[in-house]
């Protein structure tokens, strides 16, 4: 009897696995970058990505202190390297065309904050990227320093000393005017 029990638990799970195989051979679940994410994809996401940063996100103090200079050394390394994707101070209203052309959508972070994350969530998610979204890894370009300074500015960003916050509303998240190149003018002509 147990035989019978292993072998309908092993056949049911190699149904599962062709039947699931199968289904992504299809086509039928959507790869392209502006289709809407099915519950089951958004639940697999959101739960790895909480588990993991569970895991391995650091867990200490940020090494970065508190300080006006700091603030705006944040603010530069998000107008330099986040801005494009995650916007401006004004969130939401103003998107990037990458921002709204990228799967997952990035969360404009002046709208969309992530103030209540602990340092150690965000500086996790720069270092490493997250897998399947446009979130690149910075682990590669930007030092521990960096990366934590602009932890900081995002546990700060609603609530800046107001010189950094000049300057946090002078930051653009895509060039206002475009840039003329040689080929293109010899183009036009």
């Amino acid at each position: 009897m147990s035989r019978n029990i292993v072998s309908g638990v092993a056949l049911t799970l190699i149904l599962a696995l062709t039947g699931a195989y199968a289904l992504v051979q299809s086509g039928l679940i959507p790869a392209n970058a502006d289709a809407k994410p099915g519950r089951l994809e958004i639940w697999m996401a959101r739960t790895s990505l909480d588990a993991t940063l569970r895991r391995e996100a650091p867990t200490e103090q940020n090494p970065v202190a508190l300080t006006d200079q700091n603030l705006m050394n944040g603010v530069h390394l998000f107008a330099q390297n986040c801005a494009v994707c995650h916007g401006s101070a004004k969130g939401a209203t103003a998107p990037s065309p990458i921002a709204k052309g990228l799967y997952q959508k990035p969360p404009q972070l002046a709208t969309d904050g992530v103030e209540d994350d602990p340092e150690g969530y965000s500086f996790w998610k720069i270092r490493h990227g997250i897998r399947l979204t446009g979130m690149p890894s910075f682990g590669y370009t930007l030092n521990d320093q960096q990366i934590w300074t602009l932890a900081l500015f995002l546990k700060h960003m609603d609530k800046l000393p107001p010189a950094v916050q000049q300057v946090w509303l002078q930051v653009q998240n895509w060039p206002v005017a475009s840039v003329n190149l040689p080929e293109q003018k010899q183009a036009v002509q």
